[in-house]
């Protein structure tokens, strides 16, 4: 199945907010490109964000994240074909259609005019997530799971009501994901709870649209 495919048999959620979830939007050649990045894990805590865990890495070229870029792509034809599927109109009007975004709203219609992230993720043992509301400038979140190795389906994304009470977690297994937009009730709060235990670890990719520059403008 291709992502669009998959955008359009989406399963849509109403709580504790609006979300979709997508099942099989990855294909064979991108999960052996997630699975075989140059990205390494550590047994080192962190401090409750994914950017912790970069810190007190001895070795500048292991890290626990990669942003596919025009200089790396090479390295990731699938991903990048990946990228080009969330440049296209179609792609990024029907994310737009399914979230039931506005027409009059801080988001440009289609996310016209926006760009594109992709980021691989490797999140180690012990790795946790604080609840958070993203930042401004994403547009939307998403996160597509792998899970070939039988970590435990609760290492999902947490989602949490306006007091920060868990509701709900968004399982994670093999070759599924979600998606939603802050942008209309700025509560959407979410994370990973500490303690859950990572085996191995946790492997996925992170898309969103963004109103600041990268490699990716969409068309």
């Amino acid at each position: 199945m291709n992502f669009l495919t998959a955008l359009k048999n989406c399963q849509t959620h109403k709580t504790p907010w609006h979300y979709i979830t997508l099942q099989n939007p990855l294909t064979d050649e991108q999960i052996v490109e997630i699975k075989n990045a140059n990205i390494v894990t550590n047994q080192k805590s962190n401090d409750g964000t994914r950017s912790g865990c970069n810190t007190d890495i001895l070795d500048k070229d292991k890290k626990f994240r990669e942003y596919v870029t025009k200089d790396n792509s090479y390295k990731y034809p699938h991903l990048t074909k990946l990228i080009k599927d969330l440049q296209s109109f179609s792609v990024r009007k029907t994310i737009y259609d399914r979230l039931s975004l506005p027409k009059q709203n801080r988001i440009s219609k289609n996310f016209d005019g926006c760009y594109v992230r992709l980021e691989i993720l490797s999140d180690p043992k012990g790795f946790w997530l604080k609840p958070h509301i993203d930042i401004k400038e994403k547009l939307i979140s998403s996160c597509l799971f792998i899970n070939d190795t039988n970590e435990n389906i609760n290492l999902g994304t947490d989602l949490y009501n306006n007091k920060l009470k868990l509701v709900s977690t968004i399982p994670f297994k093999h070759n599924s994901g979600f998606i939603f937009s802050d942008h209309i009730t700025k509560n959407k709060w979410h994370g990973l709870e500490k303690g859950k235990t990572v085996k191995k670890e946790r492997k996925g990719v992170q898309l969103n649209y963004v109103t600041f520059k990268t490699d990716w403008k969409v068309v």
